[in-house]
């Protein structure tokens, strides 16, 4: 079976009640099925420490989206999207919080 490789480009945002959070969540989805013709969403949960040594549990959702770009080839413009996408998740929250922005190759089977 032939291979074709891909970029995968994950972005986890955290899921308060906050409304800025559901509109970056859309906002953002839009974006991928614009700029790679998709995306999927996946709830999900997990826990993270507090600076203080406390655990809470944490509700998140993974937008991700494949996009036809070649990891050597195009690590540029993969960098300045990633810039683009952590810019505009700053400017939508008001609160400081992390979006964790991934990307890595993946290869799909034709």
């Amino acid at each position: 079976m032939p291979l074709s490789e891909k970029v995968r480009i994950e972005i986890f945002i955290p899921d308060p009640s906050d409304v800025a959070y559901r509109d970056l969540l859309k906002e953002l989805a839009t974006e991928l099925s614009y700029a790679f013709g998709g995306c999927t969403q996946v709830p999900a949960s997990g826990q993270y420490r507090s600076l203080d040594g406390a655990i809470f549990t944490d509700k998140i959702n993974i937008l991700f989206s494949d996009a036809p770009l070649l990891w050597a080839r195009d690590r540029l413009a993969i960098a300045q999207y990633v810039d683009w996408v952590r810019s505009a998740a700053q400017r939508a929250l008001e609160r400081e919080e992390v979006v964790l922005i991934s990307v890595y190759a993946v290869c799909h089977g034709e």
